[in-house]
């Protein structure tokens, strides 16, 4: 059989076997019952892990500023949070060790507080202050609202969450649940939301069940193999050298891409059989050679982690890292390297619910001082369908903050806004500075254009190294 024809029987295979597990997940899901300890998930751990190793800030959490310009109801937006969080258990849900592990406990649902503060001056000091503070998991639900009043038709709401409880693809959800039951507390219009057919506490259950014995032992045997002999770290242009004690500073360059720079890119990786993620990390993955000559890279990539159809409008973290390992061949053409990109993916993915930690204990890859063990980078893509928040008869504006410390050294996070994407480029910056990332993120763009323009020559005559 040829390689277009294995490939062929290799998708079919696995999106065959990716249905069987979300149809297993599903009948598991929707019968599981709770003990009385309930037991954190793979991705509370980790957060909680990240968060517990600063013992002086919240490294996980994030804030939005809403900015809320017009005839704003308080009244209407109070019981708008109050019902969110009364629909979504996760959102006054904490977290505490027991024992050798982590468990969950759900408040019960009473009134949120969304306290009204006079602030005609600095928002952004405000929301800075909210950011960096740090977050008792065990006692404090995972998100606060305050809203700041600047005039009475002049308000920002700012809203502090820690990942613990919601990732990228909760945002979306959120914003646009918040929405509607803002609206249907100032319009009296019926409410229109399904019921929620398990919390998230159900699945932390189910993926305790799934991820323990022979399956995961089956998991942990993929990766092995996959990663045998993969390199321990990925080359990157440092301005100072990592070390034990270099610190998790971190800095955030925002910048834009054409999108028909991207379009272009995943017209061509249609062509193959691929995705436009795949064709991302394939360009990514070349842009790190091109610049330091390494062939053999691994590149973390988030996963949404919600196989199960019932999983799709609930609020959590669901999100798993895979160490994603790209080989590029400078004598062969980026064609060549998308379909091994997107060979190896597929078998990846079908493979994306092993916990990233418990694959690390499990490798035990060599540790370099002041890095983190096989992924130090990581390329994600955000497909989720965001919103911004609507509310009627109000003018929103609507912005993220991000923590400043990373222990990754590189994360790209990808999305479109409009006809664009915007790159957001999070570095460490006692390692790298500003300049040099924005120099990577040129070249990446670079990349994008040579590979599409002539897709079937060689990597290492298209002028990339160097350039």
């Amino acid at each position: 059989m040829g390689d277009d024809g294995a490939r062929t029987v290799s998708a079919a295979r696995i999106d065959f076997e990716r249905k069987l597990l979300a149809r297993a997940a599903k009948g598991r899901q929707a019968t599981v019952e709770r003990p009385d300890v309930i037991p954190a998930s793979f991705g509370q751990e980790r957060m909680w892990l990240s968060d517990w190793l600063d013992p002086e800030a919240s490294t996980e959490s994030t804030v939005f500023v809403i900015g809320l310009r017009g005839d704003l109801d308080v009244a209407a937006l109070r019981g708008a949070v109050t019902d969110l969080t009364h629909r979504h258990e996760v959102l006054r849900t904490v977290v505490e060790p027991r024992g050798r592990g982590l468990i969950q406990r759900v408040l019960p649902p009473t009134d949120v507080p969304v306290p009204v503060v006079d602030l005609p001056g600095d928002v952004e000091a405000f929301a800075r202050e909210q950011l960096v503070r740090k977050l008792d998991l065990a006692v404090e639900p995972p998100l606060s609202w305050t809203l700041l009043r600047h005039a009475d038709d002049e308000h920002h709401l700012v809203l502090r969450m820690h990942h613990i409880a919601a990732d990228g693809w909760s945002e979306g959800v959120l914003n646009r649940e918040l929405s509607l039951l803002y609206r249907v507390r100032v319009t009296g219009a019926p409410l229109r939301l399904p019921d929620l057919p398990i919390q998230y506490a159900d699945f932390s259950i189910g993926q305790r069940e799934r991820q323990s014995g022979t399956r995961l032992e089956r998991g942990l045997s993929y990766w092995k193999q996959r990663l045998a002999g993969a390199p321990t770290t990925v080359s990157l242009p440092f301005d100072r050298k990592p070390g034990e004690d270099a610190a998790l500073a971190s800095g955030t360059a925002f910048a834009r891409i054409p999108g028909t720079v991207v379009d272009h890119l995943e017209k061509a990786s249609a062509a193959e059989g691929a995705s436009g993620y795949m064709a991302l990390l394939a360009a990514f993955a070349v842009t790190l050679w091109s610049g330091s000559g390494q062939r053999d890279l691994v590149i973390g990539s988030p996963v949404a982690g919600r196989e199960s159809p019932e999983t799709e409008q609930l609020i959590g973290v669901f999100t798993n890292t895979l160490p994603m390992r790209v080989l590029v061949r400078p004598g062969e053409s980026f064609a060549h390297l998308l379909r091994r990109v997107r060979e190896n993916a597929l078998d990846d993915f079908t493979h994306g619910e092993v916990p990233f930690q418990r694959l690390v204990d499990a490798i035990r890859p060599v540790r370099v001082p002041g890095r983190l063990p096989l992924v130090q980078v990581i390329l994600q893509l955000d497909n989720t369908g965001f919103a911004e928040p609507e509310f009627p008869g109000v003018e929103v504006s609507y912005r993220q903050l991000f923590a400043e410390k990373s222990a990754l050294d590189l994360t790209v996070s990808l999305g479109r806004r409009g006809a664009d994407y915007i790159a957001v480029w999070k570095y460490r910056s006692g390692l790298l500075d500003e300049s040099t990332v924005r120099l990577l993120h040129d070249r990446f763009v670079a990349v994008m254009r040579q590979v599409v323009a002539r897709p079937g020559t060689p990597l290492e005559t298209l002028g990339l190294v160097g350039g």
